[in-house]
């Protein structure tokens, strides 16, 4: 349990969830994932890093650039599975406080 719930903290950062939805369709390099995400290049850079270390991208230099790319495709079925729970949760304490009302 503790090696899941120190691989799911990967994802409770805002900023590198962008980071990993702009790496969604493809990879990418730095300059392409801040133009995407609106974010400084030294944020993109860190998260880059973090990401790659936890094994969720691979870093693969291509002459001058450095371009990045999801491993495994599947993790965007679990961001949006967690997204859909998050939202289904949501509507359920919504409807609950209208019933209490």
């Amino acid at each position: 349990m503790e090696a899941l719930a120190e691989y799911l903290k990967v994802f409770s950062e805002p900023n590198r969830l962008a980071v990993l939805q702009a790496l969604r369709d493809g990879p990418l390099n730095v300059s392409a994932v801040v133009d995407k995400t609106r974010l400084s290049q030294a944020l993109v850079s860190k998260h880059l890093k973090l990401l790659t270390i936890a094994g969720v991208i691979l870093r693969r230099p291509e002459g001058s650039l450095v371009f990045y790319d999801v491993i495994d495709g599947r993790i965007f079925q679990l961001l949006d599975r967690a997204d859909e729970l998050l939202l289904a949760t949501r509507r359920q304490q919504l409807d609950a406080l209208v019933a209490a009302l």
